[in-house]
């Protein structure tokens, strides 16, 4: 039989709907291939796969960016073994993908052991074959289902087997030729200064090229693909250098983390007032960039410190996508209040009911409630913030306090307002 059963592949339509972690040409190249339901199939699969990976070999996650790297690696590797199984190529293990290829050069310089990556790759792999077995049955008659299984295992088996050495060849050569490198030198000193372990800091300054004794501005820069043909690379470095122009405040010290996101530190201003408002102004910035700055810190503690403020500010620049930058100073109240993301969900549901539901209108009484609240409920200072009316502002307040549970009333105050403020990170 052929495989074009295959081509019936589509997702669990009871889980929600997975964006796809590839870049949009080369989803739209896959699709040419395979069709868009096993597309779909494909990236739900991957994520699944991707979950399953970070519970049993935490080393893969460590943040937004590594979790980028492993969806990537683990769709272009699903994508690539349905294209393999559509082609009815036996014998081969095809060849790896680029993506899986760069996460695994991304362990390497990480640090991550072989062993645990390899491990990655096996528990891929197990998912992929459970999931396409379920899917021969039900797509495949039940007269061919045997042989169809047989072939399926015994192709997924030489591809995973493929898939590992050249994992493995990838990687040691990858480690082999940072372990020499100035790159490494100068991570390992960031490594050891984000993990608050003693540094001479002459010496550090020394290797860093950047002094580590004053007072620091971090920033994270990550990027999103986009029809500009620069590569992720130069339009970090584009936008690195950049910032620290609109700064201006002396060289920067930059360290790629992905090929999609960098780690920037910057000598801090001695007046850092209204500097994100200068940021956006004054920043020629390269299409598909985002930035999140760090709290000014100062000395070899200071580098941690508004390090992790950045990292902070970009979690929640991803949760909810809006400008392209964001200042932790801006975002800090919420950033400390989603650090258990679901106990953030459940009070804001507890506090707001249905006005936490869905739908346009309903985000227009939140967010004029929002407003109205934090303009210490001055009707003209609301109404001008949103640019409307004062009897419109009147007429949605009134409508959203009557949406709010019973239990929610003045007392709790400064609970709604909280609540209100996570309400446009966590439900838009």
């Amino acid at each position: 039989m052929t495989r074009q059963w295959l081509r019936q592949l589509e997702p669990d339509q009871e889980h929600p709907h997975h964006k796809p972690a590839l870049s949009p040409a080369a989803v739209t190249a896959m699709t040419a291939v395979l069709g868009p339901g096993p597309v779909r199939w494909a990236v739900q699969t991957a994520d699944t796969m991707a979950a399953e990976i970070l519970e049993q070999v935490p080393e893969h996650g460590g943040g937004p960016a590594p979790l980028a790297t492993l969806r990537r690696s683990t769709e272009s590797t699903v994508l690539a073994a349905l294209r393999l199984l559509l082609t009815e190529t036996t014998g081969e293990g095809g060849a790896l993908p680029d993506e899986a290829l760069e996460g695994c050069r991304e362990f390497a310089r990480r640090g991550v052991g072989l062993d645990r990556v390899l491990r990655g790759v096996r528990l891929g792999h197990a998912g992929l074959t459970q999931e396409l077995t379920s899917a021969v049955e039900r797509y495949v008659p039940a007269g061919e289902r045997l042989t169809e299984l047989r072939r399926i295992t015994e192709e997924l088996f030489t591809h995973a087997d493929t898939h590992a050495s050249l994992m493995a060849e990838s990687y040691i050569a990858e480690r082999d030729r940072w372990r020499g490198s100035d790159e490494a030198a100068r991570r390992k000193t960031v490594d050891d200064l984000l993990a608050a372990r003693p540094v001479e800091p002459e010496a550090a300054t020394r290797q860093l090229r950047y002094d580590v004794t004053r007072t620091h501005l971090a920033a994270v820069l990550w990027c999103h693909d986009t029809e500009d043909p620069l590569p992720a690379a130069e339009r970090l470095q584009h936008t690195a250098t950049a910032l620290a122009r609109t700064v201006g405040t002396g060289r920067p010290l930059m360290i790629p983390v992905t090929g999609t996101v960098a780690w920037l530190w910057l000598p801090a201003p001695d007046d850092c007032t209204g500097l994100p408002d200068r940021v956006r102004a004054g920043t020629d910035r390269a299409p598909g960039v985002h930035v999140a700055l760090g709290p000014p810190a100062h000395g070899t503690a200071g580098i941690r410190r508004s390090h992790y403020g950045a990292r902070e500010a970009e979690r929640i620049a991803r949760l909810a996508p809006g400008d392209w930058l964001t200042d932790y100073r801006e975002a800090r109240l919420v950033a400390l209040a989603t650090a258990d993301p679901e106990h953030a969900r459940w009070f804001v549901h507890d506090l707001l009911g249905p006005l936490a539901s869905d739908g346009t209108r309903v985000r227009e009484l939140r967010e004029t409630l929002r407003v109205y609240l934090a303009e210490e409920r001055s009707l003209r200072a609301a109404a001008g913030a949103l640019h409307v009316a004062r009897n419109t502002v009147t007429y949605r307040v009134k409508r959203a306090e009557e949406l709010l549970p019973t239990a929610t009333t003045a007392d709790n105050s400064l609970e709604l307002r909280l609540a209100l403020e996570l309400a446009r990170t966590l439900l838009g």
